[in-house]
Order: C-alpha cells, then structure tokens, then sequence
C-alpha cells in the first residue's frame, strides 16, 4: 500500500513537472532586428547618418572595421549614428557596420565619394644628356593609382615607375639630332605633361631662356643636364658695371664656351656662345646651321641680315657676329630672352622717320631747320640754350601742324651739336646731332611690363623689314642700327606734360656696327645725349 502512494506521487510531481516546463517553453520570443536602411552613401565631406534600430532585446552593439579610423559609430537610444571624416584621397571608400541583438544581426554597407584627384610631377622637363644617364620625376597624388603614357612609341627611354616616382633611363644618343618625347602622367582625369629630351652629338649648341625672373637653377639643370660644367661664376656688381655671369664649358667641339649674362641676377640680358677659329666660321657658313635654327624653331627677322632670328615659342632672339680677322677669327652667337608680350598692339603702316635730310648734315645748321619747320607749319614750343655757351642752341621742339592722327606724330625735336664744358667745340658743331617724333600713342612702340617699357612685336617686325636689328637696351630705352647706312633708332617712352609718350631718337654712327666696345660707347653717348635733353624738354 505504501509503495502504491508513492509511485502515485511520483507519476503526480512528473506530470506537473512536464506541465510546468511546456508552459515556460511557450513563453519564450526570438530575437528580432529590424534597420531604418541598409546601406549609406556619403560625399568626399564631413557627414553622418541616422539609422532607426527596431529590436525586442533590451540592448544591441554596433561595430565596423573602420571604426576609429574613417568612420565612427554612436549609439543613442534606438538610433544608430553613423560619422565619417573627409575623404583627402582620390579613390572611393566602402565599408559596413554590423548590429546584433542578442544573435540577431544587421548589416549597413558605407560608401564614401572620392575626393577630387590630385597629381603633382616635379620636374615636368627633363634634359639627359648625350653620353645617357638617368634621371627621376618626383610623383604626389591622392589617387592609389595613376598611369603613364608616352606621346609616341620610343625605343632609347627606359620608364620605370613606382608608387612616388617615375625613373627614366637612356643610353647615349650618337646621332647629330636632339631627340623628344612627351609623357603623360594620369590619374583620374587629371594630366600632367613632362617632356623629356637627350642631346644628340653638339656640333651646335642653344641655350635655354633663364625666364623673368632669372632662374639659375634652370640654367644649371639644363647646361649640367646636357654636359656642360660651370667654368666660372660673377657676381653683379651695378657700381662697375659688370654683370652677373654664369660661364660654362659645353660638350661642344666647336661652340665650346656659353655666358649667360643678367645686370642684376634677376633680368636677363644676353647669352653668348663663343667659337674660336676658322672652324666656327665655317660651321655657321654650313647649310647644316640653317637647318639646325630652323629645325629648332628659328626663323629669320631680318629682311637684309641672314643672321638674325627668332624663335616664337622658345621667346629668343638670336644675332650671329663672325669675325675673321687674322689673329681674331672667330663667331659669337649672342641670345636675347623675349618679354613675352601680353596682347596686340597696333603699330605704324610703315616705320616713320625724322627727316634725314636734317640730320648731321654739314650745311644743316639753326637757319636751315627754323626755315624747315616753318615751311612745314610747325609751331615752336621749346628753345634750349647750351649751358657751357648761352649763345648756341642746344634744342628745339616743335608742335606738328593740323590734328595728327593716331599714327601720326605730333611734335619733333632737334638736338644740336654744342661746345662741351671743356670749351671743345665738335665738327659739325651746329648742326643737328640727334633728331626725335613724339608719339601720343604708346601702344605703338611700346608696352608696359611692370615699371618697365619693352618694345612691342609689331614694332620690332616692322624695324626688321626696314633692315634694322637690334642692338641693346638701356634702361628703358632700346636700340636698333641699320647696318648699310649705320642709322639707329632709340625707341623709348618719355613724359610730356605728365602724359606718357612714345619717342623715336634718329642718329647716325658708324661705330655702330656691331657688339664691339665701340658700338657700346656709341650707344651710351646717345642716351647722355638724350638723357641731358630730356633735362631741357618739357618731359
């Protein structure tokens, strides 16, 4: 009987343990997990995103590989605070974050818009040097990529490229011909343009233009880069007069030495390449010369010089001097940089001219010019008496007659020979010495390059149909000669009555007629010529 009530009990406790257990089983709820969205998209910018969390745990957790580094995660009650910093690099970025609840899971993918790309190359030109060599282009972009292309397929350029760098090998070049080929760094749509060149064998050699201002590292880079060395280097010196001076041994056999020459390390004013002896008269004779100005975009600005060129695109301008005197025989090639002109500028129809029949003419005196200009309806505006004898003229000035027009000049100038302050009276004392045309109109012969006035091209073109060259410059003032008849022409840019003028100075000098010290030394003259007339006109 006993062990009938307890086998009872024990059948009683299971069903009430089993009733028990299926009614805690019926109780129990899957997690859930429910996002606002599931995937997000940023631009290159600062931004954040709200993302709504539905979830019947009590807690959830949110994490992302790139959490701490581009991207944050916050979690504020039910919302989901998605954060990302700016994107610098030129590539998209992607990611996602994750959400769990207790085992149910969520997934957000991230995306971040590329930044604009950038790509810097350093040097974009590249001069190697006939013997070979190698040389580096320093790369920076905010892209992980970028590619390399060259403008045509070339056989003699090795290009290796790397991450930060593009290397290029070449070997020698034993042709007479400079050889070139552009390459073209990318990334994205961004393009950046190196030119890479290797001499050939030099018989002739050209400089590269210094630019405004000088640049010295470029005239080391390129005459380095081609085997030149630097022989010698001077300092300028204003006070003396010398010039600074970077002088060079070329690889050249025949134009073996190179100057670049600037008044004041910051404007340049000339490069001379040197020749020495019949081989470097005969080397310019040559055709292959011709050739070689032509092949290097140099072109003929002379209609009565065959030595005189201009190169358009390199802002050069090239005079050839060739000496062959015994014991002195020899060529110079001297260069002058081009301010490139900013503009167009309408010039004369023909270059105007003082009237030459006045000009350092025996039997020209005071009487014969009065009676010119009042044969021409002039009006005098200006008598200048010379200071060191008050009974001679030193200058006259003119007003034009009737109403110029915009190319016509509206006043001249006569400037006469004078007894000097030592009581020495010239030969063709009296007579007229330097003849001037004032201009309204600036912009005919001049424009202005910060404080300074150049020569426009027109002008210049126009003088070089007329057969004149130029010469040199000072200060503001620019010299031209005409060879067969040793005229010069100063074009400069004077104040009247406070207006700005265009000046055109006529003079005869037969020194002039070349780069010698002579021709200097005439130059010079005429502008303590002018310089001291200017004192006495109403500039």
């Amino acid at each position: 009987m006993e062990l009938k009530k307890t086998l009872y009990s024990l059948m009683l406790g299971g069903i009430l343990l089993c009733l028990f257990s299926c009614a805690k089983e019926d109780e129990f709820e899957l997690p859930t997990l429910v996002l606002s969205e599931n995937n997000v998209t940023f631009d290159k910018g600062v931004g954040e995103r709200n993302i709504s969390v539905t979830t019947n745990q009590s807690s959830w957790v949110a994490s992302s590989p790139q959490e701490g580094d581009w991207l944050s995660l916050v979690q504020d009650g039910n919302l989901l605070k998605v954060k990302v910093g700016e994107n610098k690099m030129g590539t998209e970025r992607r990611s996602y974050v994750l959400v769990n609840a207790n085992g149910a899971t969520g997934k957000v993918e991230v995306k971040q818009s590329a930044a604009d790309v950038t790509l810097d190359v350093v040097p974009t030109e590249i001069y190697l040097p006939q013997t070979g060599g190698e040389k580096t282009v320093d790369v920076t972009t905010n892209s992980s990529v970028y590619d390399v292309t060259t403008s045509e397929e070339v056989s003699w350029l090795k290009i290796v490229k790397s991450e930060e760098e593009i290397k290029l090998i070449a070997g020698r070049n034993d042709s007479y011909q400079k050889r070139e080929v552009k390459l073209y760094a990318k990334s994205g749509s961004v393009t950046r343009e190196i030119v890479v060149s290797q001499s050939g064998i030099q018989r002739y050699i050209l400089p590269v233009n210094p630019g405004v201002p000088q640049d010295a590292h470029k005239i080391m880079e390129y005459e380095l880069g081609r085997g030149s060395y630097l022989r010698e280097y001077q300092t300028a010196i204003p006070a003396y007069g010398l010039e600074e001076m970077y002088t060079f041994i070329t690889p050249s056999p025949i134009f073996t030495l190179i100057q670049y020459c600037s008044p004041d390390g910051i404007t340049p004013s000339q490069i001379i390449t040197v020749g020495d002896g019949r081989k470097a008269i005969d080397a310019v004779k040559d055709k292959a010369f011709e050739k070689f100005l032509t092949d290097n975009g140099y072109v003929r600005s002379n209609s009565e010089s065959n030595r005189e060129y201009m190169n358009e695109k390199e802002l050069m301008s090239l005079k050839v001097y060739i000496s062959e005197k015994e014991n002195n025989e020899g060529v110079n090639l001297t260069f002058n940089p081009i301010m490139k002109q900013v503009g167009e500028y309408k010039t004369f129809d023909k270059v105007p001219y003082y009237p030459l029949e006045l000009l350092q003419k025996d039997d020209v005196k005071l009487a014969q010019v009065e009676q010119y200009e009042q044969n021409a309806g002039s009006k005098e505006e200006e008598r200048s008496m010379n200071e060191y004898k008050d009974t001679e003229v030193s200058q006259l000035q003119y007003t034009l007659k009737g109403t110029p027009g915009p190319a016509d000049a509206y006043g001249r100038i006569h400037i006469f020979y004078t007894t000097d302050k030592d009581g020495n009276a010239p030969a063709k004392l009296g007579s007229v010495q330097i003849g001037a045309l004032l201009f309204k109109d600036t912009g005919l012969g001049v424009w202005k390059y910060g404080n300074k006035w150049v020569v426009t091209n027109e002008l210049k073109k126009k003088l070089g149909e007329d057969g004149f060259s130029f010469l040199r410059s000072s200060g503001n003032t620019h010299f031209f000669v005409r060879e067969r008849d040793h005229l010069l022409i100063a074009v400069t840019c004077v104040s009247d009555n406070n207006v700005p003028v265009l000046a055109l100075l006529y003079n005869y000098d037969p020194s002039v007629s070349g780069a010698g010290s002579k021709a200097v030394k005439a130059q010079e003259k005429m502008v303590r010529n002018f310089l001291a007339a200017k004192k006495a006109l109403k500039f």
